[in-house]
């Protein structure tokens, strides 16, 4: 299935339906992250989605805990450099505020090796 979203010149982007979807959702009462599927393949584009219509947001993180990479919620990008990923997770449910998820994700892209 194509998705198209706008972009800022106001032209619609289609998507192909290569674009993987990794939905995100957390347990209401631990806040914990579940990442679904938690693996992509290098030069895979990607996207993350909240489940059941949350909206989400991603910030990577470095190997120190710095802050890299932002996406939003259904924003592609594609993956070039195999590699386990840890990121922060933000959840916000519709009509309520912004949610951080307790233990954040990990994405598993692959392969690691060239």
């Amino acid at each position: 299935m194509a998705l198209s979203t706008l972009v800022p010149n106001g032209e619609a982007l289609t998507l192909s339906a290569e674009v993987q979807e990794i939905t995100l959702d957390y347990h209401p009462k631990t806040l914990a992250v579940t990442v679904n599927p938690p693996k992509a393949s290098k030069k895979q584009p990607i996207c993350f989605k909240g489940a059941y219509g949350t909206k989400v947001r991603v910030i990577f993180l470095s190997p120190f805990g710095d802050e890299l990479l932002r996406m939003a919620d259904s924003e592609t990008r594609t993956l070039s450099v195999g590699g386990i990923y840890p990121f922060k997770c933000f959840f916000t449910p519709n009509g309520g505020e912004e949610i951080e998820g307790s233990n954040g994700g990990i994405l598993d892209v692959g392969p690691t090796r060239p």
